[in-house]
């Protein structure tokens, strides 16, 4: 069977993302004529697409919605609304090709998108390594879970998806992807690499243990340093971005993958998301030694307040001794994200966050490299949402139904004018994350 797996359409030119999901999927389905079409590294995005689909003729043509939209209040861009469309004109082409549907952005929102999206035949809920083959093999959708379907009764579920083990997951089909695109934006985290899926973290804003479920599954550390090593000696690639929720989380995974880099004499660069309750000196210097070249760090609060209300696993003394590791690293680079606003907080919250990155800038200087003060994108089933208890449309259309996803209040009347002032200038005069 020919099928054409498609990344979706941001809607603007931005650096670029190697469809990573896109990739792994296609591993599944060797047993398949299979190809894989990014618009995003296209000059003409839309053309570029019904070419591939005219020429290809695929059978079933997948199609990738990553995220909703960017969940960043300085550059609020809606991707849905391209998303809708590059479907429309895909549908233009031939009605008689199935269309199916998934990635994280469609998994948030599968029965809205569904409904709002009739072009889409079939949708994939949440992992689809195992349900995606299974429903190719069954010729239908039987007895396979994970999957949205409609008939002429309204739109159903099968239920959640089998999950894929970590001994299972496949090194990705980079060899349909052309790498050399996105090899130029490793600086902008352009090719990602997974060791892990599961998060255990307790984020009351976040959608990491529903999209990737609460169980870890790690990949040994030997299968993740070769796949590493092939991607740089096969396809060039010079720089890998860690997608895991929390790389250094359990720490004696993290620490052995750098180990077994270092040992392996591979000369690699890479990034990742980083707990600081979990930073040690050790961990440092082995990361840094196995080519880490940033350090992300996202405590959202610097109070205690704060951090017990986003649920999260920092504390005030975790941040600040990670700070005082990170100063005596000299080569150590770090960026720190926090929240202007927590709900059930005050001046407290973003006085404290303001006072740590004063901190951080003296102590580090230019080895600080990225620091904000951003907004809650507010996000479906989470513990945040549920607290708020406020009905919020989070799928709007249109990039004007965007700010008020983003959760900019607190318990002072004057930091909440403030609050929209700064709201307000980050939106309009942000720094937009897009490339000529």
């Amino acid at each position: 069977m020919r099928i054409l797996l498609i990344q979706s359409y941001l809607g603007r030119r931005e650096p670029p993302a190697a469809p990573l999901g896109l990739a792994i999927l296609a591993s599944h389905i060797r047993d398949h004529q299979v190809k894989i079409h990014d618009p995003n590294i296209s000059e003409f995005p839309i053309k570029s697409t019904l070419e591939e689909i005219e020429e290809f003729k695929p059978e079933i043509i997948g199609i990738s919605l990553r995220n909703i939209d960017t969940t960043k209040y300085s550059d609020q861009f809606n991707y849905f609304h391209h998303f809708k469309n590059i479907l429309k004109s895909i549908k233009s082409v031939s009605d008689k090709i199935e269309i199916i549907a998934g990635g994280g952005g469609f998994s948030l929102f599968p029965s809205e998108i569904m409904n709002l999206c009739p072009e889409i035949d079939v949708g994939f809920f949440l992992e689809a390594d195992l349900s995606f083959p299974a429903y190719l093999r069954k010729g239908g959708i039987s007895d396979v879970k994970g999957i949205y379907y409609r008939n002429k009764d309204g739109i159903f579920c099968t239920g959640e998806p089998e999950r894929i083990e970590a001994e299972d997951m496949l090194f990705p089909r980079w060899d349909l992807v052309n790498l050399e695109k996105y090899i130029p934006f490793t600086g902008k985290a352009s090719i990602g690499y997974e060791s892990k899926r599961g998060c255990q973290m307790r984020c009351a804003y976040c959608t990491y243990p529903q999209l990737t479920g609460n169980k870890l599954r790690m990949k040994s550390p030997v299968k993740v340093v070769s796949e590493i090593k092939l991607l740089k000696e096969r396809y060039g690639v010079n720089k890998v971005f860690f997608c895991d929720p929390v790389f250094n989380y359990p720490l004696e995974h993290a620490e052995t993958i750098c180990r077994e880099i270092t040992a392996a004499g591979l000369k690699i660069k890479w990034s990742a998301y980083h707990q600081d309750y979990f930073i040690t000196e050790d961990y440092i210097k082995l990361a840094m030694e196995a080519g880490c070249d940033d350090f992300y760090f996202s405590p959202d609060s610097a109070c205690d307040e704060g951090l017990r209300i986003l649920g999260k696993t920092s504390t005030r003394k975790s941040l600040n001794r990670t700070l005082q590791i990170i100063k005596y690293n000299e080569k150590a680079k770090a960026s720190f994200n926090f929240f202007a606003a927590v709900p059930g907080t005050g001046w407290k919250n973003l006085l404290s966050a303001i006072s740590f990155l004063l901190k951080a800038k003296i102590k580090l200087g230019k080895r600080l490299t990225r620091y904000k003060l951003s907004y809650i994108r507010l996000e479906p089933n989470t513990k945040l949402l549920k607290e708020i208890e406020e009905y919020i449309d989070l799928l709007p259309d249109e990039n004007r139904g965007l700010s008020r996803l983003f959760y900019h209040k607190s318990t002072s009347n004057i930091l909440n004018t403030l609050l929209l002032i700064h709201f307000h200038l980050g939106k309009w005069f942000g720094r937009r994350n897009i490339i000529k």
